[in-house]
């Protein structure tokens, strides 16, 4: 029996997951959410994240929601330095209105948390081990 390979990309969690075009018409939020705050942090997931996790028909959205889906939990497991400077970077490009969470990390907990409450996002060495992120 081959290895099994789920192919992961970091960039996948900072820009298909956290990126989503915003217009201050939309009434749901505050122009400037201050997210150190666990209660906009949700306000947050909920509103931009979420929808790219309904469920899916379409072959392609599957698969997409799929990879969005382990690459942050290959992220969660292997947070490190240069991950936490690379999600800044891409948040402060792209989500002007609001500052990044200062611990982005809990940040990306707290969406597993919210998008998959019945999933442990913690892996083992074996399951690590299947994982192969992309460049």
């Amino acid at each position: 029996m081959g290895m099994r390979q789920i192919k992961v990309d970091r960039n996948w969690v900072f820009y298909s997951m956290m990126i989503h075009t915003w217009t201050p018409s939309e009434q749901q939020l505050p122009d400037s959410l201050y997210l150190d705050d666990r209660q906009n942090q949700a306000l947050f997931i909920r509103h931009f994240i979420q929808p790219r996790f309904e469920p899916a028909t379409n072959p392609a959205e599957v698969r997409a929601q799929y990879h969005m889906k382990e690459s942050l939990r290959y992220c969660l497991n292997v947070y490190d330095e240069r991950m936490n400077y690379d999600f800044n970077k891409v948040w402060l490009q792209l989500i002007e209105w609001t500052l990044s969470p200062t611990d982005r990390y809990k940040f990306l907990c707290h969406a597993w948390e919210l998008l998959f409450p019945d999933e442990p996002w913690q892996m083992d060495a074996l399951t690590m081990s299947w994982y192969v992120e992309v460049t």
